[in-house]
């Protein structure tokens, strides 16, 4: 801390003998100049208001607004703003809620900057980053996206139900139905699912689809991966590529062709009525039998109800409910508290295809995006970028979230920032899982096959409609969404030349 409160003070008395800030040109000194970051992460905003301040004091001249949106209409309000020449929009953002931004140039690349020296750290910007998370959402390539924190999956547990019951964390998908039949006979829910459409889409039930699929459609990875002559093909990652679905991290880094995806559900090769998509639907419909009575009509918050008051043994939840949980147990009576774990989903052992362990279906929980408007102020936006990814920054927005009793995502993506024990122990159930490469609820996220999808596996988990019924329907969705999102993407078809996407 000493270190830093030296920096700034040099930093400080310079400014003020040269009239001059970093990352400000020549040109820009002595007017105001904004930075806006608008985030739907209220997790952090404490600890970004305060890396805030502390960049103002480092640059005169300039304002930092931190923006925290509700996640309901953050897609919406970003589309209006960006790309539109909005003076409302912002300069940093969260690109996990808004997709093919840089694809249509709105964006900045920050490739070039990687080798940059950090001026906050005096090393390259690149070694404050995490290598494999920069590498996994690059765009074509390039460096569009900052990976600033982890968030995953995994089942909580009652301790004290499972206590009880003689039960430990199962080893199998299989033990953990066998178990949920042994807690519903002693008179609990087995888990609690929320089953509204948000569930559906963004939530638990979505969750379980994904992980679900990409399990069942390892063995089409290469079929949709780019190949040598398209034009994003990358041969330092995608050449030689073999599949080795015995690793969870064989394909992290495959570069996947859009167009060789749309293709592959165009001409069929990738069925939504294939055998394989059977047997997953049945297993998924099979795990539903356990869930809460009427879970269609259970949201978020009233699903986590029924485990925090003991009525359900277990639920599926993301990382940032380790510390949201430990909040809300020191808020109950004594005697209403119960010890509580968490348990990596367990591997399917039971499966005609004899598919690979379940994978992980997160990772980055915040990421940050530049909006690209001009050369000064994307050299202003990338000095603040650097400054609020370092390790004393990263530091801070942890222990700011921790006093504001915030939950946090999971571990930050830079290195020398370190978690609170508790959850750092806990969190040990989310890693080592390998990453989602192929799944489905829609197409590509285009909104009305979403929503068409999840009608027909609402009714499907309902038990109103049959799994071939269901699958009929879905297929019939992917074929109808295929012209619809190459109109919307622009797409040629031809993955060798890269589109101007969205324009």
């Amino acid at each position: 801390m000493w270190e830093v409160q030296k920096l700034l003070l040099v930093l400080l008395s310079l400014c003020a003998l040269t009239g001059d800030s970093r990352g400000q040109p020549p040109e820009a000194v002595g007017k105001q100049q904004q930075i806006t970051l608008a985030t739907v992460s209220a997790n952090y905003r404490e600890g970004l208001l305060k890396l805030a301040r502390e960049y103002e004091a480092l640059h005169p001249g300039v304002q930092v607004h931190v923006q925290v949106q509700p996640p309901n209409g953050y897609e919406t309000w970003l589309r209006t703003q960006i790309g539109t020449g909005s003076d409302t929009a912002p300069d940093i953002y969260n690109a996990n809620y808004a997709i093919g931004f840089y694809e249509r140039g709105l964006l900045v690349n920050l490739t070039p900057y990687m080798e940059q020296t950090n001026p906050y750290t005096n090393k390259p910007w690149k070694q404050n980053l995490d290598a494999q998370f920069l590498e996994k959402y690059k765009i074509g390539g390039d460096v569009a996206v900052l990976p600033l924190d982890f968030i995953e999956i995994a089942f909580f547990y009652n301790k004290d139900v499972f206590a009880k019951l003689g039960l430990k964390p199962p080893r199998t998908w299989e033990e953990m139905l066998s178990q949920a039949d042994r807690i519903r006979k002693a008179g609990y829910i087995p888990f609690a699912v929320p089953g509204d459409a948000d569930s559906y889409w963004s939530g638990t039930v979505g969750w379980i689809f994904r992980f679900f699929t990409d399990a069942y459609l390892r063995d089409a990875v290469p079929l949709v991966m780019s190949h040598p002559n398209d034009w994003d093909y990358n041969p330092r990652v995608n050449d030689g590529f073999k599949l080795d679905v015995s690793s969870p991290y064989n394909d992290a880094t495959l570069i996947m062709n859009p167009e060789r995806l749309i293709a592959a559900i165009r001409d069929k090769q990738i069925r939504m009525d294939s055998v394989r998509f059977q047997e997953a639907y049945t297993k998924i419909a099979e795990f539903a039998s356990y869930w809460q009575r009427g879970f269609n009509g259970t949201n978020a918050n009233s699903a986590y109800q029924l485990f925090l008051t003991h009525k359900a043994a277990m639920m599926l939840h993301a990382s940032p409910t380790i510390s949201q949980l430990e909040k809300d147990q020191s808020d109950l009576y004594p005697e209403d508290r119960f010890e509580w774990g968490v348990f990596s989903v367990p591997p399917l052992t039971q499966s005609r295809f004899h598919i690979p362990p379940f994978r992980g279906v997160g990772g980055a929980g915040a990421m940050w995006s530049v909006v690209k408007k001009n050369d000064a102020q994307t050299k202003l936006v990338t000095d603040f970028l650097m400054f609020t990814t370092t390790p004393h920054a990263a530091q801070t927005l942890v222990e700011e979230a921790v006093k504001a009793r915030q939950s946090i995502n999971g571990p930050l993506l830079i290195p020398g920032a370190k978690m609170p024990e508790t959850m750092a122990r806990h969190f040990n159930a989310f890693t080592n899982r390998g990453f989602e490469k192929l799944s489905f609820r829609g197409l590509a996220d285009e909104q009305e096959s979403v929503w068409k999808w999840t009608v027909w596996a609402q009714q499907y988990l309902d038990g109103r409609v049959s799994v071939d019924t269901c699958l009929k329907r879905y297929q019939e969705t992917m074929l109808e969404a295929v012209p619809r999102v190459v109109h919307q993407m622009n797409y040629d078809m031809n993955p060798q030349t890269k589109d101007k996407v969205g324009k």
